[in-house]
């Protein structure tokens, strides 16, 4: 063999190598189902997300040696039932700012001590919400539908600002604890978001938690400052939250808080305006089926005293493979006095006080 034909499968060998420590991967979800929705009047719609949030994205991975790994990650919401995208969602995704990438935007170096992330994603506040709650905080049975809701949102609005990163913050940089990295169990994440000129992104917060054998559970604090631009309107926000493995049955607990300060006195006699929030589940695998349930509240504090909500829901989910499920999901939420909170925005409208009960049968396809 000549030297040209050496030098050729020496090259050769090399870029095989180095594409073989990189992969880009395509990746998505697309729910769709049939629901009915009673709230003031009764309404009957092809709706979507009624057990995993559609999506479309792109992640990859490359391997730069000794333990260090780079990646990103682009993440957008669909609608499967239109074929639009959701350009808005949350801080900074109206008007000639919408966000495109809106569920997650991200840049990481990784090694065994943990991830260094760059861009949108969750804040640590939200993990405990969608983590140990059974309907993975999705859908009519999800517990972020007692999250805000429109007496919180309207605080704010009448005082001219927004809270915008109760799922996730634009700008956000965060150091992301592997499991076990500090010890066998521990894991956590400390994150910080620049206001950038956009209201309610301001955010510093973190979460650690312990999992271990049937038991995992965790805590988080989170500040978002300069709710309204140039005010010192803020909000903290914490939870707690935890689950438990008995046989094939886990059960699960969350409390939490969202406590707004500094509002203007027209708005709010002492300037606060907050939620306590709790929820009960238990999930209980049965062969090819998924069982799930859960019971919970909101409680009004300070401004948005008497307005309360409680939600129950029940679902099932059956795998036809690893890919595919056909699920169904009631749910009720019972309004006291002012509340106006909806099992789905995808309905229509609710007068203060009164309930809103739905249910959804659909098809969910991962790839």
């Amino acid at each position: 063999m000549n030297k040209t034909a050496i030098a050729l499968a020496a090259l050769g060998a090399f870029a095989n190598a180095a594409s073989a420590q990189s992969s880009v991967t395509v990746f998505g979800a697309l729910d769709v189902g049939v629901q009915t929705v009673s709230n003031d009047q009764r309404t009957y719609s092809l709706g979507t997300d009624g057990m995993t949030s559609s999506r479309l994205g792109f992640r990859g991975i490359e391997d730069l040696g000794g333990g260090l790994k780079a990646s990103f990650w682009l993440e957008m919401a669909v609608q499967p039932d239109t074929g639009r995208n959701l350009p808005q969602w949350g801080n900074g995704g109206t008007g000639g700012n919408q966000l495109f990438f809106n569920r997650r935007s991200t840049v990481s170096l990784a090694n065994q001590w943990g991830e260094v992330r760059l861009g949108r994603d969750y804040t640590p506040t939200f993990y405990n919400w969608t983590v140990f709650d059974p309907f993975s905080a999705v859908g009519m049975g999800g517990s972020v539908n007692l999250a805000l809701g429109l007496g919180l949102r309207n605080e704010l609005t009448a005082a001219g600002g927004t809270y915008g990163t109760l799922v996730r913050a634009n700008n956000m940089v965060s150091y992301i604890l592997p499991n076990g990295a500090f010890g066998p169990g521990l894991y956590g994440q400390v994150s910080a978001a620049a206001g950038e000129g956009a209201n309610g992104n301001k955010f510093m917060g973190g979460r650690v938690g312990y999992a271990a054998g049937p038991f995992d559970v965790a805590a988080s604090y989170g500040k978002t400052s300069e709710l309204l631009a140039g005010s010192d309107i803020d909000a903290d926000v914490w939870n707690i939250a935890g689950s438990w493995k008995i046989g094939i049955v886990k059960l699960s607990g969350f409390f939490g808080q969202i406590a707004i300060k500094n509002l203007p006195a027209v708005v709010s006699s002492n300037g606060k305006a907050g939620r306590d929030n709790w929820f009960v589940g238990v999930t209980a695998p049965v062969g090819q089926w998924n069982l799930k349930a859960t019971y919970g509240g909101t409680i009004g504090k300070d401004a948005l005293n008497n307005d309360d909500a409680s939600q129950w829901a029940i679902g099932a989910d059956y795998n036809l493979s690893t890919r595919t499920a056909i699920y169904g999901t009631w749910s009720s939420i019972n309004n006291d006095n002012r509340s106006r909170f909806v099992v789905s925005t995808q309905a229509s409208n609710l007068s203060a006080g009164q309930n809103s009960t739905g249910a959804m049968i659909g098809i969910r396809h991962l790839f």
